[in-house]
């Protein structure tokens, strides 16, 4: 029987931590009595693969401009690209110290899948543990599940679930979120998200099942013409169905990727109309990329033995780690962007790929 394929996509593909390499500048301003107050600065820092590893958030005062650190947050990767760490510090306005904090640490198996997220809170000096989740998976490899313990009077306790549907292109349809109340599983919220043909969500939606003031909350998404991500409205639920947008976002990548402009925007009540709330100007253009733009993607085509990697056009240069860890150079992709992977045996690959912004992205696929 020829391959089916499953391709989880995991952008961002960092070495180890490293010292950061240059850095970008983001100036968060917002709108208030018909000018625009400078409020916060964003310090991103990347290695030199082009990734962040370290961002400083900064309170501008507005009597002299001066700033003052509100947190700091560190991230480390693995040799693979893996985000395998990140701890995030902010001060105690009353102590002045950096003595606020949470960190989550990544577990992945030989495959470099997720295993497992374990989460930490800074309390009198020390870390500790207080919630641990689990991904579980189908024969497939696809995930199917995550299981969330938590950590009371240093016990691990089963608390809660999340359940995943696959549409048929097998990218997550649906996430439902349960609590164990009792021994019994009560469902607490239904997110449904749908996708454009390439895989970009255009729609996610929150529903609440229990009473509530509102009943749930909804994101659309929408891109320009190279795909880039240009605009984000929000919305919430009101009792009796209707859909109220409260905020927007628009994102201003300039044509190639790089993020120059961000904008946000508030809904008047009184004229209706769409008003400047804030925005994020950054210098030079950057783009901060999000680890989880899509968490599974699969690609199940039994008439052929090709695997069609995410965002790549024809002729690219692929290397494959193969199941035994071992590096298969020197493969191109085809004039669709696809991988011909017809004399690979069956297993869990890993494919790299040097984006032509420099950094490293990474994609896993399933053969069988």
């Amino acid at each position: 029987m020829k391959a089916h394929l499953l391709t989880i996509v995991a952008t961002a593909a960092l070495t180890s931590a490293g010292l950061a390499q240059h850095a970008r500048t983001g100036k968060s301003e917002y709108y208030w009595n018909n000018t625009w107050e400078w409020h916060y600065q964003l310090e991103h820092e990347f290695n030199a693969q082009g990734l962040e590893v370290q961002r400083t958030n900064s309170q501008v005062s507005l009597i002299d401009s001066s700033l003052f650190l509100v947190a700091i947050t560190r991230q480390a990767y693995s040799a693979s690209g893996r985000l395998i760490w990140r701890t995030t510090r902010s001060i105690d306005m009353f102590t002045q110290q950096l003595s606020i904090g949470d960190s989550v640490a990544f577990l992945y198996d030989a495959q470099d899948s997720l295993v497992s997220t374990t989460s930490f809170a800074l309390g009198g000096g020390a870390w500790a543990p207080v919630a641990r989740s689990t991904y579980w998976r189908n024969a497939l490899g696809a995930m199917d599940s995550i299981l969330v313990d938590t950590n009371a009077a240093g016990t691990w306790e089963l608390a809660a679930r999340m359940l995943l549907t696959l549409n048929a292109q097998g990218w997550i349809a649906q996430i439902r979120y349960d609590s164990l109340v009792n021994n019994g599983w009560h469902t607490t919220a239904e997110l449904a998200i749908t996708y454009d043909t390439d895989g970009r969500p255009v729609l996610t939606e929150l529903t609440d099942p229990t009473p509530s003031p509102n009943e749930g909350t909804r994101q659309q998404y929408g891109y320009d013409a190279q795909g880039h991500l240009d605009s984000l409205v929000m919305s919430t639920k009101l009792p009796g169905g209707a859909w109220h947008s409260y905020s927007c976002a628009g994102y201003d990548p300039a044509g190639d990727g790089l993020l120059h402009l961000r904008s946000y925007y508030k809904l008047d009540t009184l004229s209706e109309d769409w008003m400047h709330n804030a925005r994020i100007t950054y210098d030079p253009a950057t783009t901060i990329r999000e680890h989880w733009t899509a968490l599974l993607r699969a690609f199940p085509d039994p008439a052929t033995d090709r695997v069609a990697l995410p965002d790549l056009g024809a002729g690219v240069a692929v290397d494959l780690i193969g199941p035994d860890g071992r590096l298969i150079p020197g493969r191109r992709t085809d004039v669709r962007g696809e991988l011909d992977i017809h004399d690979l045996a069956p297993g869990l690959y890993v494919a790299r790929v040097i984006m032509k912004d420099g950094v490293l992205a990474t994609t896993t696929f399933l053969k069988h």
